[in-house]
């Protein structure tokens, strides 16, 4: 009888650090993602989109923006690519956009 007085407090003590390492593991999770949040938000200089439209199949017209320059991109299952830089702020555009049939 003494060995399942043993055994049960054993349990009761894995059970509360099992419990104890979820709680600081979702906490944790919950931490990073506010973080994470926090600096898109913030307005730091990153990749933002502008406009997403879809030509079915899974591909994709975006339109990205980067500091003061736009970029039209293709997105596909298997690839991104850039098809044009766009009319920026100073109203200069690439003479020369790729454009992919893949």
């Amino acid at each position: 009888m003494e060995q399942l007085g043993e055994f049960s407090q054993i349990f009761r003590v894995v059970g509360f650090l099992g419990i104890l390492a979820a709680l600081a593991y979702f906490f944790s999770k919950f931490v990073n993602n506010r973080h994470i949040a926090k600096h898109i938000s913030e307005g730091k200089k990153g990749i933002v989109l502008c406009d997403t439209r879809s030509l079915g199949n899974k591909q994709f017209l975006v339109v990205a923006s980067y500091e003061q320059e736009k970029f039209l991109l293709g997105i596909s299952s298997g690839s991104i690519q850039m098809l044009s830089k766009l009319n920026s702020v100073s109203g200069k555009e690439d003479p020369n956009p790729v454009i992919s049939n893949s």
